[in-house]
């Protein structure tokens, strides 16, 4: 398994309070990353990722880490990407300024969050400002919709998204961080309502404000102590050995490989029974989390997949020369 990018969080705060917020940011969090320890996380990183993701919170209220990341991301020839609530394209000029000083500091790709909730702030015309300044420049856009489709706020996205060619990425509420208030319980724990396909988060680990370092972008935020989304990192300097131990982990490339719902079929009749309990919701993510908080199953897991390590690594990269190629062509 090879990780797709390094999310790098900035910061906790953020100048909206989503009810959807998967980091519980907000105006009034707190935690910032500082620039040293940022650097030695790249620069260790460096040999591991195609790319570096600059988010948060809202990275553009730490312009200068935010700048820095990226450039520091393109002096070592990798790809640079962000993801903005785009609050700051309330007018045109302040758009068109932001989005060339972002090309010219070398950003590869600038995803807009827009939805429901984001919308609060962010209106239709300030969305399409973003947007149209964007494709001015040379970087690639992507609005990514977090929500319900029948929602106004969608159908906003979906035409902006056509009308600029851009693409438009769509995901459920997940129940984690303030989300968690937002989804229903389900009323039967169905794990056969789990999507059975492979999962292309655990490739998109990030390093929070905290110093934590999770090989998944989002939900295992708050995962158990020994969940194996959670990758040991004590310093910026580790978070490259962290990388690697995570790259031959046969837990985390079945997820990567299969998804969690293949990691069932090797757990006792027992442990599958109580990690369908704790189900929050029918997603991949809920069944990830619960599996890889059960310390239990992780042992069970650990020790039946150990004679099969290398086999799930290989698959790995035969999974990600297939996509690289796939991509390629698609390009040319």
């Amino acid at each position: 398994m090879r990780y797709n990018t390094l999310g790098i969080q900035v910061t906790n705060t953020c100048n909206m309070a989503c009810p959807h917020c998967i980091t519980d940011s907000s105006p009034s969090a707190r935690g910032d990353l500082d620039w040293d320890e940022i650097e030695r996380a790249i620069r260790s990183a460096a040999s591991h990722v195609d790319g570096i993701c600059v988010t948060g919170g809202e990275p553009l209220l730490k312009r200068e880490l935010t700048f820095g990341i990226i450039r520091l991301t393109r002096e070592l020839g990798l790809r640079s990407s962000m993801v903005t609530n785009g609050y700051w394209s309330r007018t045109r000029q302040t758009a068109e300024r932001i989005m060339g000083e972002l090309d010219a500091a070398g950003l590869d790709k600038l995803a807009v969050s827009y939805d429901q909730f984001h919308d609060r702030l962010v209106s239709p015309v300030s969305l399409e400002q973003l947007v149209q300044a964007g494709a001015a420049t040379s970087m690639e856009l992507q609005i990514q919709y977090c929500g319900a489709r029948q929602d106004t706020a969608y159908h906003t996205a979906r035409d902006v998204a056509d009308r600029y060619d851009i693409e438009l990425t769509t995901a459920e509420v997940l129940p984690f961080g303030r989300g968690r208030d937002l989804v229903a319980a389900p009323v039967t724990n169905d794990v056969d309502a789990v999507p059975n396909e492979p999962c292309g988060v655990v490739t998109r680990p990030v390093l929070t404000p905290e110093g934590e370092l999770f090989t998944c972008c989002g939900p295992a935020r708050d995962a158990d102590s020994t969940s194996p989304l959670r990758l040991p990192a004590a310093s910026g300097t580790e978070v490259g050995d962290a990388l690697g131990s995570g790259e031959t982990s046969s837990i985390l490339n079945v997820i990567h490989n299969h998804g969690p719902r293949s990691l069932l079929d090797q757990l006792s009749e027992e442990t599958r029974a109580r990690v369908t309990e704790n189900l929050r919701d029918t997603s991949m993510c809920s069944l990830c989390r619960a599996i890889t908080d059960d310390r239990e199953a992780v042992a069970e897991l650990n020790a039946s997949l150990a004679s099969e390590q290398y086999r799930h690594v290989a698959l790995a990269a035969v999974l990600r020369q297939t996509q690289d190629t796939l991509t390629t062509d698609t390009e040319r």
